[in-house]
């Protein structure tokens, strides 16, 4: 072990001598402006809070604990990410892996050295990012030599458990995904972990953190801004031990550093029981390709024959492409923090109430628009070339077409009735709002999945480029511009019975329920005229099409 790490440093070397001296002078400048801005960043944030006097020290340190506990999550997963991606280089494509292999050393070896060029690729950007953060709190609240020994212990174990996780998942992935599906499969994980990040950092509610001078009680606002459900996770240990640290709360600090030890241990464990089980098969495996020990199986399923097929085929497709599923995870990501604001919102008086979830209508029509930009909008046109295989074969087109639209048309209502109801839930709407958003969503998650598939039909190239393609083309702007035109004018059409409800019951009046229920009715005529419209135009397209 000790020759390779003698070799490396050698390598290194040469590689600063033989390079341009300008090149690492730039790096070393742009280093050191990045290190200044952040010191002067963090030292600003926890200086502010040191030199709040009306504050007890304890309350500071809680507020600090939370700033650290954000850090620490962003940083947490940038170590996987990148651990995952090194390990992926190092341990299957690196270029001295076969002599390594061919060498007297033990496998076992290979992968501990493997592990350690991994943990120096991954950790060093992790590393110098925390400095500046580390270097305010201490200044601050810890400013003595041992404090600054305890920290540097528990953060070097929670380097360690995030690179192993890296590693744990970077040997993993290959069991089931060939080499030529890694990077869409990296791309899954990564968008993944963005969500992650954007859910949690939404869990911890900066928003409260912006103006501590609004706080009336100290005690209820700690009480609510804490989370049992984090204490599972290593940025939470690490902000926790810091905090244990600058209260000197020894006991308490080694609870922390030894849970991190344990996970350390039961996460080299894993490594070991992997390494000997599946690293070298997946040596071999991963430039052949897949097993082959997935099948494709044609299921009977609880759907009519005649759309059985085509069910299938459109479950399959979307199994088989990740770049949906991640389009999916960044939906499911924005849904999360759209409840989670609704929670958070102030409602001093009911009439602000009725106005936000008079927005939150709006807010999931749009949403509604944005996934049949990305689905159903392109949902023919993707199929691409294959669809002459569709109109070659004896399959009725307008089967085919209902199809389409019903496939889509019934998550479009789902996700739009779940944050119709999560509002719903949130606010805790009286019954009329709640009518009210019921008869706004039927006709217009409708009209809007009708509306996206006419112009998806409207495109005539056969073999478009990508999704991203088919969204800037004429007929993809144009869906987006006329459905906010679609929206915006549907919800100024509500301001009518709304005002008529709301202003009839503040001034103690008899509700004209007939006049608001014949604006209701005029919105799902008007809505009926247009998907009748646009579904016959639609339809009529693709009966018309020909091989292109």
């Amino acid at each position: 072990m000790k020759h390779l790490l003698r070799i490396r440093l050698e390598s290194i070397k040469n590689s600063i001598k033989g390079s341009d001296k300008k090149k690492y002078f730039l790096f070393l400048i742009l280093g050191i402006g990045i290190l200044a801005a952040l010191g002067f960043f963090f030292s600003r944030v926890f200086g502010y809070l040191y030199h709040q006097q009306e504050f007890p020290m304890a309350f500071k340190l809680f507020l600090s604990e939370k700033i650290l506990m954000m850090v620490f999550l962003t940083m947490y997963s940038m170590l996987i990410m990148s651990a995952l991606i090194s390990t992926l280089n190092i341990f299957f494509l690196s270029r001295d892996l076969q002599l390594l292999l061919a060498s007297p050393m033990k496998l076992g070896r290979v992968f501990t050295w493997k592990s350690l060029e991994v943990t120096l690729n991954s950790a060093s950007m992790v590393i110098f990012f925390s400095m500046p953060a580390l270097y305010a709190y201490h200044y601050y609240f810890a400013p003595h030599w041992t404090a600054i020994l305890a920290s540097t212990l528990v953060f070097l174990l929670y380097v360690a458990t995030g690179v192993a996780i890296g590693i744990m998942l970077g040997v993993t992935i290959p069991t089931f995904f060939s080499a030529r599906r890694l990077q869409p499969v990296l791309s899954l994980v990564s968008i993944a972990l963005i969500s992650f990040i954007v859910i949690f950092l939404r869990l911890l509610r900066p928003e409260q953190l912006i103006n501590p001078d609004s706080i009336d009680n100290l005690f209820q606002y700690m009480g609510g801004m804490n989370f049992d459900y984090m204490a599972y996770f290593p940025f939470y240990w690490i902000a926790r031990g810091l905090t244990h640290i600058a209260k000197v709360e020894i006991q308490q600090y080694w609870t922390v550093a030894g849970l991190f030890a344990i996970t350390f241990i039961v996460l080299a464990g894993a490594l070991a029981i992997l390494q000997k089980k599946l690293y070298f098969t997946l040596l071999d495996k991963l430039g052949e390709g897949s097993r082959g020990g997935f099948r494709s199986k044609w299921k009977s399923k609880p759907v009519p024959s005649a759309y059985r097929a085509m069910w299938q085929k459109e479950i399959k497709t979307f199994s088989r492409s990740p770049s949906q599923w991640s389009q999916l995870l960044i939906i499911g990501a924005m849904v999360v923090v759209f409840i989670l604001n609704l929670k958070s919102i102030p409602l001093p008086h009911p009439s602000i109430k009725t106005f936000i979830a008079f927005l939150n209508l709006g807010m999931a029509a749009f949403i509604v628009v944005g996934l049949g930009s990305r689905f159903v909008f392109t949902a023919i046109p993707m199929e691409g070339p294959g669809i002459s295989h569709l109109m070659a074969s004896p399959y009725d087109k307008r089967k085919f077409f209902r199809f389409k639209l019903m496939f889509y048309l019934v998550p479009q209502y789902i996700i739009g009735f779940i944050l119709f109801f999560t509002g719903d839930i949130a606010l805790q709407l009286d019954p009329f709002m709640r009518v009210t958003g019921i008869l706004f969503l039927l006709p217009t998650v409708l009209f809007l999945t009708v509306f996206a598939l006419y112009f998806g039909l409207s495109i005539k190239e056969s073999v478009p480029l990508s999704p991203q393609h088919l969204l800037v083309t004429k007929q993809g702007i144009s869906y987006m511009l006329w459905s906010f035109a679609y929206i915006i004018g549907s919800m100024f059409y509500f301001v009518r019975p709304l005002f008529i409800f709301y202003y009839s019951t503040f001034r103690h009046r008899d509700v004209p329920f007939v006049e608001i229920g014949l604006w209701f009715a005029g919105f799902f005529l008007l809505n009926i005229i247009a998907i009748v419209f646009y579904y016959r135009r639609g339809r009529k397209l693709w009966l018309e099409r020909e091989f292109l």
